[in-house]
């Protein structure tokens, strides 16, 4: 129900997605990979919650959901701080 509520928050605040400093258009200042993604199986068996980890954070995220008119899962990234411990054991050290 608190992801749901987070999820309804957050779709309201269109400047959130915004570059929030910066020259507008300008590449990002870093591009990293994951340290560590662990794929979870629904209850239908199709793979779509996983766990991913940077740095040693831990964040949920779903592969799947209701589709929009285009065809195209809006997958959803939800901090998890409960799985800190078990990124910090498998992050790459920086």
């Amino acid at each position: 129900m608190g992801a749901l509520l987070v999820a309804l928050l957050l779709t309201g605040c269109s400047e959130q997605l915004g570059d929030r400093g910066g020259e507008a258009g300008a590449p990002p200042d870093k591009i990293s990979d994951v340290d560590y993604i662990e794929v979870f199986r629904n209850a239908d068996n199709f793979p779509n919650v996983a766990r991913i980890c940077v740095e040693g954070v831990a964040f949920a995220s779903t592969s799947s959901g209701a589709r929009g008119e285009s065809g195209v899962a809006n997958p959803s990234l939800i901090r998890v701080p409960e799985w800190d411990a078990k990124c910090a054991a498998v992050s790459k050290p920086r």
